[in-house]
């Protein structure tokens, strides 16, 4: 027979919820520590790969995705882009920039590995010259505050994906820091291409930039 519980047997059966409450409060209070500066980056620049991925036959290798935010521009605009670069072999890859950091700042200047080309409307393909610092900082000027230019060491394990900044927190596509212009009409193929003091080499696919009058 079941006997209903007393006031002191409630209270026994209650307390130990009310402790396991009364915890789980503070620890909901308690302010989160702040992120370190390699812990940002990985938040903010590193994505791991869909479920059932598999590395390719090598044992580093990379693969580079060029994304242009438009297919067709007026002569003398600019277009924003961005990189999708992933793992795709079998061992992990170090990434380290010193500044300023192409992936988070943009900067094609340095020794960082990252270059821009193009082929031109007559055929012929050009390296997109870097902007000089100095430039850079005059152009800066009218930009948006944004943290100081800093270098960076992340690795790649198998089937991760380095993402270059955008130039906002809801847009991952920015600017092109070079101080070529595309003036004369005509397409225009580009290209990324990475190249580590390691001897890792990649190039991206081909983006199509259609320049009219």
């Amino acid at each position: 027979m079941n006997y209903p519980l007393t006031w002191k047997g409630r209270w026994l059966y209650l307390f130990p919820l009310l402790v396991l409450s009364a915890c789980r409060n503070e620890q909901a209070s308690e302010p989160a520590l702040p992120l370190t500066a390699e812990q940002r980056d990985r938040k903010d620049l590193l994505r791991q790969p869909m479920p059932g991925w598999q590395p390719e036959n090598a044992p580093r290798k990379l693969n580079i995705l060029l994304l242009s935010d438009r297919s067709r521009i007026r002569a003398g605009a600019t277009f924003h882009y961005r990189l999708e670069m992933q793992n795709v072999g079998r061992e992990p890859l170090l990434f380290r920039e010193i500044a300023p950091s192409f992936t988070k700042d943009g900067s094609l200047c340095g020794p960082n590995g990252y270059k821009f080309y193009a082929t031109l409307p007559g055929g012929t393909e050009a390296l997109l010259p870097c902007v000089p610092k100095e430039t850079a900082k005059v152009q800066a000027g009218t930009a948006p505050a944004r943290e100081p230019e800093s270098g960076f060491e992340i690795t790649l394990a198998p089937g991760d994906y380095l993402l270059t900044r955008g130039s906002g927190s809801a847009d991952r596509f920015r600017d092109l820091q070079t101080t070529f212009r595309f003036e004369i009409p005509g397409i225009y193929r580009l290209k990324a291409v990475y190249a580590s003091k390691g001897g890792l080499r990649a190039v991206s696919n081909t983006v199509i930039l259609e320049v009219v009058p």
